[in-house]
């Protein structure tokens, strides 16, 4: 019997096969990592048209149910019914340049059997050509409703979603200048899908004219999806290629907490809790394609088997203060106040920290079996874990609205500037190095600065709110990867990449190389109060 398999690959044992499962189950974690979708750990953009316009500055002003996500303790100014229909468009830009050449055929890559076979790609001196997002629009929509009670009680409820992007898709192979090829950012990701909601239950009271607290419980459902490749021998064959895609839901509860003091009449201070309870348990399936890139598609091999991932959620602190320019005749007391009717002009700073480092790993269970050849099934590994290495982050936003017309047409603006999580220096072999070694293009978590405006027009019951918000990301050049293809036949560490031979340099590191993207954010939103 020949030790060489039908591409001139090794033949693998069960052993092998079974250390080639870690790869996949390490591949559910890295589309679930996507999903986190805030963009820099702390949120890009911001729920609702009115903190959008205002650069997500809405702390201490929180001025109609979206107070439910900004601060809840705003929720207790919002007077009588309202409701709050909303939403935004969101098109981000998103590219990975890695750095260097694909491996050569000295290098164990295999083309024949495979699409690539009439391909001259494997040469050895064929460059990385920059991938893009080729995803569609993101539409992120929000429902709330609000009653108040008295002149003191407020309760609330509704649907809310994170504001983020909230999924991306690349190419699994690419042309190059000697032909086609795989994918080079393959190894990290392929597409992502996200669909987080909080469904909220919201009370806020005020028991004194200057002060307002609130809370809100958040019972919430995840699901997650996506599609990566590993590779079962180590090297960047695409022979060894196996597609990888995951479909899991959680259940998990969050709430939040906030507060308001107006020490001034004309001055309002906030604070603002978003607690993510433990980390989310996301249980669902993850179905393995063995020999994806065959040419007969026959001789692909389809499998699946159970998936189970926990990952940690940061939680968000926010403070604020915001300072108001009263018309003449505007009650002393904000309970009495509404800001398009009785201000002139507000100016808000807030300040924001995120606890990214929770995000330090994410880890994986796994049941099952996977038929690596026809009739060849092997049972999948059970842990795995993928580092991440996020960091804590924070944040400075600054917004304001002008009310040209009183009661009936407001305009704002707004900046904020957010530090990314997976971005800055890490300790590293002992060292302070520039990036992140784990950072990758299947987190969206960058350095960015946000130009923001908006407006509202008000007509009897109705206020119709519009939003436009650019980002201005920073490109994140990581020089230090150590993103390894995980494999079944030889172990991709620092020993097996200071070889000559197998695996090659390009395993050794995908994710090393240039990442660059930008997001643009068209939110309209309507409130009616009765």
């Amino acid at each position: 019997m020949s030790d060489r398999s039908e591409y001139g690959l090794p033949t693998t044992s069960v052993r092998s096969a079974r250390l080639a499962i870690t790869a996949l189950a390490m591949s559910t974690a890295v589309f679930v990592v996507n999903t986190r979708v805030h963009a820099a750990g702390l949120e890009m953009t911001s729920v609702g048209a009115q903190a959008i316009g205002r650069g997500g500055a809405f702390v201490a002003r929180a001025s109609d149910p979206t107070a439910m996500a900004h601060n809840v303790a705003g929720l207790a100014g919002v007077r009588g019914w309202q409701v709050t229909a909303s939403g935004y468009v969101a098109l981000w830009q998103h590219c990975f340049a890695r750095s260097g050449r694909y491996d050569g055929v000295d290098r164990g890559i295999v083309t024949e059997g495979t699409i690539f076979a009439n391909s001259q790609y494997a040469n050895g001196r064929t460059a990385y050509p920059e991938v893009c997002n080729e995803g569609g629009p993101g539409i992120v929509p929000q429902l709330l409703v609000s009653r108040s009670i008295g002149s003191w009680l407020t309760i609330g409820g509704g649907l809310l979603t994170p504001a983020g992007v909230s999924a991306q898709r690349f190419a699994d192979r690419v042309q190059t200048s000697n032909g086609l090829a795989p994918a080079p950012q393959r190894y990290q990701v392929v597409s992502t899908g996200i669909l987080v909601v909080h469904p909220t239950i919201a009370a806020a009271v005020q028991p004194l004219p200057w002060l307002r607290i609130g809370a809100a419980l958040q019972p919430s459902i995840a699901r997650f999806n996506g599609t990566t490749i590993v590779n079962a021998f180590g090297t960047q064959s695409p022979a060894g290629d196996i597609q990888t895609a995951a479909d899991a839901w959680g259940f998990f509860f969050a709430g939040n907490v906030g507060v308001q003091i107006a020490p001034l009449p004309w001055l309002t201070i906030g604070a603002h809790a978003h607690i993510n309870g433990g980390p989310v348990q996301l249980r669902g399936r993850t179905t393995a394609t063995s020999q994806f890139y065959a040419a007969d598609p026959s001789r692909r091999n389809v499998s699946q088997f159970d998936t189970e991932v926990s990952l940690p959620l940061p939680s968000t602190i926010r403070v604020g203060a915001r300072a108001a320019s009263l018309r003449p005749g505007a009650s002393a007391s904000m309970a009495e106040r509404d800001p398009m009717r009785d201000e002139l002009f507000d100016v808000e700073l807030d300040v924001s920290w995120e606890n990214g480092s929770v995000l330090d790993a994410v880890r994986t269970r796994n049941s099952g079996e996977l038929e690596f050849s026809p009739g060849a099934r092997f049972p999948v590994t059970p842990v795995a874990a993928l580092r991440r290495s996020w960091r804590d982050v924070f944040g400075i936003r600054v917004g304001g609205d002008y009310n040209v017309i009183r009661d009936v047409l407001a305009v704002r603006a707004g900046f904020a500037w957010e530090q990314g999580a997976q971005t800055g220096p890490r300790v590293w072999q002992r060292q302070v190095v520039e990036t992140n070694p784990d950072a990758g293009i299947d987190t969206t978590a960058y350095d960015n600065i946000n130009l923001s405006l908006g407006a509202s027009v008000r007509w009897r019951w109705l206020t119709i709110d519009a939003a436009y918000q650019h980002s201005f990301v920073a490109n994140n050049v990581v020089d230090n990867g150590r993103a390894t293809i995980v494999s079944g036949l030889v172990a991709v560490d620092a020993a097996a990449c200071a070889m000559m031979g197998p695996p090659g340099p390009g395993a050794c590191s995908n994710n090393r190389g240039e990442y660059r993207a930008s997001l643009d954010v068209f939110s309209l939103g309507a409130t009616a109060r009765f």
